[in-house]
């Protein structure tokens, strides 16, 4: 609880005793209602006897009029002591109030800082995440590309000899054509001749290889995506490890300050309990005295 909120309410407190103590001076001494002098006022009444008698008569009104401000004054006073009664229990109960605050202030501000430590260390644990996981993203395309090079060989290797005797014997029968067409050929007509079979040998040539890639193509195409595949499974595997972990231990920081602040919450909740006793034991004290002192 603040102290500067403490000593104001005690001020406040304090004052409103010592204005009420002023206004029941005032009241007593000083707007006391003063009785007039009141004479008995005789009448001569006349009798029927020889001598006649005077009588002293009262006068019953001014009597009436004086109990009535007689009642008035202790109807006023009743009402001013119950409006000081009750100003000291309102302030006693703000006082009681604050100190009740200031005590929530203080369990309201360890839990914030609970709730702090707590951000941070999730902060924390997503940047050690994302690190690790670049890490960790950097070896396994590293693995991959090792991998994929070394398939391509293996294809290589296996399908080198698909369709490899009639690749070469048609690269001769080109490389022949070609000859014939500069060398051999005599007339225009046996150019052509050779010509057409030549680009037929090419054409073939050309189906042939067309074949083979696409024989290559099909099978680094199939094991690359197996690879690929193994590359994002390894990868989710590890992100899902380390979420796990980081869970882990966010939950049982959680646990950890759950228990801290139901701790802290029982301890605030007695010192509460102490301080509010302490207080309203001494403000009693102060009323008591005070109703006995000028009540």
């Amino acid at each position: 609880m603040d102290k500067y909120d403490y000593h104001f309410i005690s001020i406040k407190f304090l004052t409103s005793i010592l204005l009420a103590l002023i206004f029941a001076f005032l009241l007593i001494y000083v707007f006391t209602p003063q009785q007039r002098e009141n004479y008995p006022v005789y009448r001569l009444q006349q009798k029927e006897s020889i001598f006649s008698e005077e009588k002293p008569t009262f006068n019953f009104e001014s009597l009436a009029v004086e109990k009535s401000l007689q009642q008035e004054k202790m109807a006023f006073e009743k009402t001013l002591r119950d409006r000081s009664f009750e100003l000291m229990e309102q302030s006693k109960q703000r006082m009681l109030a604050v100190i009740t605050a200031g005590y929530l202030e203080k369990l309201n501000g360890l839990r914030e800082e609970k709730m702090q430590a707590l951000e941070a260390k999730r902060r924390t644990l997503d940047q050690r995440e994302e690190k690790l996981l670049q890490q960790k993203r950097q070896e396994l395309e590293a693995e991959l590309s090792r991998k994929l090079q070394q398939l391509r060989q293996e294809i290589r290797n296996k399908y080198s000899d698909f369709n490899q005797k009639e690749i070469l014997d048609n690269y001769l029968r080109i490389i022949n054509l070609q000859l014939q067409i500069e060398f051999t050929a005599h007339t225009e007509s046996e150019k052509e001749k050779f010509r057409n079979m030549l680009k037929k040998v090419r054409s073939e040539q050309q189906a042939l290889m067309a074949a083979k890639n696409s024989r290559l193509n099909e099978a680094i195409s199939s094991k690359t995506s197996a690879l690929i595949m193994e590359f994002n499974q390894q990868y989710a595997a590890y992100r899902e490890k380390i979420r796990d972990k980081h869970q882990q231990i966010l939950s049982e920081l959680r646990e950890k300050i759950s228990a801290e602040l139901a701790a802290a919450r029982e301890e605030i909740k007695k010192d509460l309990a102490l301080a509010k006793a302490e207080k309203d034991a001494e403000l009693e004290d102060i009323i008591a005295n005070s109703k006995k002192l000028y009540y």
